[in-house]
């Protein structure tokens, strides 16, 4: 054996050896535990709640213990967001005892086109949906977490805990949401009171069983991928 071919070997060997690099950060079934550095993902504790103001539904008053809550980013904009409606809609009904959050971070156009699309979805969009206009809590939550497409969900269970994050198409989610729900109770603030808001007083919040008004939205395109957030 020349020389040459010993130390190739010898590399060859050493790389080996060497431990396998961790998987991606940021997918559904991310690594379970307190990654570090201020980065999230399933087994982490959740970040607060910092919204300017709930557009529709019950007040939210932050994450309270004993109950589950699901808390997706979405935008109007975004096909694969609107075709998520129906379906977290679907799941705040099964599960009562829960509370579905959307939070719209990503909005191009302000506020008042999130209100008229919310409006129009009348009983279609019966979840609470809030409105980040700096975009402060997808910052808090989405970049942490690895994760620049929406529709985007995050789990977290009763004891305030991430138990999971992806993409609300995926069959995984719905079994998770079961799985929290087990044993979670509405918190009182529910019944009213103020609603979680960056820097104001609160406004009445409407039901979420409202009566449709207006046309249906327009249906985004299916599919399980998510839109970028960028502008």
């Amino acid at each position: 054996m020349t020389t040459r071919t010993a130390i190739v070997s010898l590399l060859t060997l050493a790389l080996a050896c060497m431990p396998t690099m961790a998987q991606s950060e940021g997918s559904p079934g991310t690594p379970a535990g307190d990654l570090g550095g201020g980065r999230l993902a399933a087994g982490s504790k959740a970040p607060a709640l910092s919204v300017d103001e709930i557009i529709k539904g019950k007040p939210v008053e932050g994450l309270q213990e004993g109950t589950a809550y699901v808390v997706e980013f979405w935008a109007t904009w975004c096909p694969p967001c609107v075709t998520s409606i129906p379906h977290l809609t679907k799941l705040q009904k099964k599960h009562k005892n829960i509370v579905v959050l959307g939070v719209a971070g990503s909005e191009r156009a302000g506020k008042d086109p999130l209100e008229a699309f919310v409006k129009k979805q009348g009983s279609k969009m019966a979840y609470t949906v809030a409105y980040d206009s700096d975009r402060s809590m997808s910052a808090a939550w989405m970049t942490p977490a690895g994760q620049n497409g929406i529709p985007c969900a995050f789990v977290v269970d009763t004891k305030g805990m991430i138990s999971w994050i992806g993409n609300p198409h995926d069959k995984a989610f719905d079994a998770e949401v079961a799985k929290v729900a087990k044993g979670s109770k509405l918190p009182k603030s529910d019944k009213g009171g103020s609603q979680n808001k960056k820097g104001g007083g609160a406004d009445d919040a409407a039901k979420t069983d409202d009566q449709p008004k207006g046309d249906d939205a327009s249906k985004g395109a299916s599919g399980s991928d998510g839109a970028k957030t960028g502008n």
